[in-house]
């Protein structure tokens, strides 16, 4: 309310439509939307950077599609109470969920209108951040040799502009059409890594209009595995991380005995590494060491 009162902004009747990894506020009447990241900033440290990038992508972005919500036309982010605040066009959901083709439509839509952006983009933010602040804090065995193979395999991949974070829940479905939204791990890595959610079927990968490359892809949907076990392991280390998983997120959020599966999933990729004698067997040091 701070921020609102800051920019002149009406807010009479401020409605919460999100509170997990990031708490998001609709300032009715004004269709403006705010966001703070709260637990989150536990898990990545300082967000100002994350949210840098977000906004000044997905206005670059909004100025060559209408399938991204574009920022409000200031939206900082701004400092208020010692929390970092972005504001965001509204846009009326409606019900149903978007089709898988209109899914891959849109998200090739995106990566056009990102193909260009000159905005300094890390490589896999996301991924790389989280697995790394895992390995900090867990002596996980498939974690760290998972961790071992698919990293430094990640940092050779090919590198142009990504959502980040193309999960369904980040897809809006409103009158208008699709609209992407949270581009806050916004990074640069294969196109496959847009597509590797567990949230797209081969239905949208095969209405995807572009390439993509089987083997990579796999190799995507390997490292999306082991982001999400990195965010189940942080579970078991409340003073280290948010005290439940992004509701950014909510393909990847845990369940009883989810743990058992992820490993499960990530078994072949230790198989292999060990049949070919590389590293993936033991605990490794995290990114930062």
């Amino acid at each position: 309310m701070a921020c609102a009162r800051r920019l002149g902004l009406p807010a009479d009747d401020p409605v919460v439509v999100a509170d997990g990894y990031s708490v998001r506020v609709h300032l009715r009447p004004a269709p403006v939307l705010t966001r703070v990241v709260t637990r989150g900033r536990v898990l990545r440290g300082d967000p100002r950077p994350w949210m840098e990038r977000e906004v000044a992508v997905a206005a670059y972005a909004a100025r060559r599609t209408d399938v991204v919500v574009p920022p409000w036309h200031d939206p900082g982010p701004h400092e208020v109470d010692g929390l970092e605040v972005s504001l965001w066009s509204w846009v009326e959901v409606v019900p149903g969920t978007v089709a898988p083709q209109e899914v891959a439509l849109s998200l090739h839509a995106l990566h056009r209108a990102l193909a260009d952006c000159p905005v300094p983009l890390p490589p896999l933010a996301g991924p790389l951040a989280d697995v790394d602040a895992a390995l900090r804090v867990s002596d996980d065995p498939v974690l760290h040799g998972a961790a071992a193979v698919l990293l430094p395999r990640a940092l050779t991949w090919p590198r142009r502009p990504l959502h980040g974070d193309a999960h369904a829940g980040n897809l809006l479905p409103t009158a208008d059409g699709p609209r992407w939204t949270d581009l806050e791990d916004v990074c640069a890595g294969p196109v496959e890594w847009d597509l590797a959610s567990r949230t797209h079927d081969e239905r949208t990968r095969r209405a995807y209009p572009g390439h993509l490359d089987v083997t990579r892809l796999q190799e995507c949907r390997d490292l999306r595995t082991l982001q999400v076990l990195a965010a189940v392991l942080l579970d078991d280390h409340p003073d280290e991380h948010p005290d439940d998983q992004p509701d950014d997120q909510p393909d990847d959020r845990p369940d009883e005995g989810l743990r058992g599966r992820l490993e499960a999933d990530l078994a072949p990729v230790l198989a292999a590494a060990e049949a070919t004698g590389r590293p993936g067997a033991g605990p490794q040091a995290s990114l930062g060491t």
